[in-house]
């Protein structure tokens, strides 16, 4: 049998307490660093990210080319950074397109939405003259108050949204040479890094100690493992929706259900906003303009493909990369709550991937 003494205790405990506090830090230090990424670092980056991971996916294109062809190295990936940027850039330019077409057709539209709110507003005043005559003096006097406040702001909304739709038009007219410049660093950088990949991919490496290379290799083909699985996640996820939308645009009768579809579920990939973004104000315009029941049609397909998503987006996430479903909605809110859109955007990623290097053995942030 054997037996501690009293000294052995304390520092058995010890051990345990400062193993518990380098992991508590390293989580705390993961934390922070993705803070200071998406606040900081990653505008900056963006361009170059996007191109290196493009990079990446054409390294097996660029080498068959070489090998099939006898292309040298800088001409075939040439030729793969044209087909790539140009199919991005043609996907882009066609949803970019469609949307502003859709808010152009929308602001000519408008006055026919709001030819009707001048006799809903009416009517609705009729109403409650009649409640407010039977109440208090004391009572009518805030009424009435409140009242002209809310028929004002009813008289003025078309002018608002007309307004808000040209100030909004006019800012992606504004934005133009940034994203030409974003467009155009990708584009070159693409070529540059794909052109001597394997001389970027050892630079990279030489910063590393050369132990950790090894493990850095390792972690660089889990990571882009872990993307292509949280891509097919987040595209099963818009399938989804487009089936949805889709069906329910064709019930409705809805004009070129097709692309409206595509289109809507396109957005539908943005958080927070999602499927709201075109679907809320499209159900407002409708009731406005008198079509109760088309626009409480619209409200209730857009409650049900929010049901919908928020139940399915935890459970496909998970079964794709191996995130439990309350791991992957607490790094939803937890990048929300951190970074705004984008930290739901990339909080899920990180966790996932700080999930492959902990059962791979890279980090041990949990048991």
């Amino acid at each position: 049998m054997t037996y501690f003494t009293k000294k052995e205790v304390p520092r058995v405990t010890e051990s345990k307490y400062l193993r518990f506090m380098l992991r508590l830090g390293s989580v705390l230090l993961a934390v922070i660093s993705a803070w200071l990424l998406f606040t900081y670092a990653l505008p900056w980056l963006l361009p170059f990210i996007f191109a290196m991971i493009t990079a990446r996916l054409l390294e097996p294109l660029v080498l068959y080319l070489k090998r099939k062809f006898r292309f040298r190295r800088g001409f075939a990936a040439a030729i793969c950074t044209i087909l790539a940027v140009g199919c991005v850039i043609t996907v882009v330019a066609l949803i970019a397109g469609a949307t502003i077409a859709k808010l152009i057709e929308l602001a000519k539209e408008l006055p026919s939405y709001f030819s009707n709110l001048p006799n809903l507003v009416d009517g609705i005043q009729t109403k409650l003259q009649s409640l407010i005559m039977s109440s208090s003096p004391e009572m009518r006097g805030l009424v009435e108050g409140t009242l002209g406040g809310i028929m004002r702001q009813a008289n003025e909304l078309p002018g608002l949204i007309s307004s808000r739709m040209i100030n909004f038009l006019s800012s992606c007219a504004s934005c133009m040479p940034k994203v030409i410049m974003f467009v155009v660093t990708y584009a070159v950088g693409t070529f540059f890094i794909s052109a001597s990949y394997e001389a970027v991919t050892r630079f990279i490496l030489r910063q590393f100690p050369e132990h950790l290379q090894g493990k850095i290799r390792g972690m660089k083909s889990d990571v882009f493992g872990t993307l292509g699985k949280w891509a097919r996640a987040e595209l099963i996820l818009m399938a989804v929706t487009f089936a949805e939308l889709l069906g329910a645009f064709m019930l409705l009768r809805i004009k070129s259900p097709l692309p409206a579809a595509l289109l809507v579920a396109i957005i539908d990939a943005l958080p927070v906003f999602g499927t709201g973004l075109i679907l809320l104000p499209w159900a407002v315009l409708l009731f406005v303009s008198g079509n109760f029941t088309r626009g409480a049609l619209i409200a209730v397909i857009w409650g049900i493909i929010t049901l919908v998503r928020s139940f399915l987006e935890p459970k496909i996430l998970g079964d794709n990369v191996g995130l439990h479903p309350a791991a992957t909605l607490l790094a939803i809110y937890a990048g929300y709550c951190v970074a705004g859109v984008k930290g739901m955007i990339f909080f899920p990623f990180i966790v996932i991937i700080l999930k492959q290097f902990n059962d791979k053995g890279y980090l041990k942030l949990w048991k």
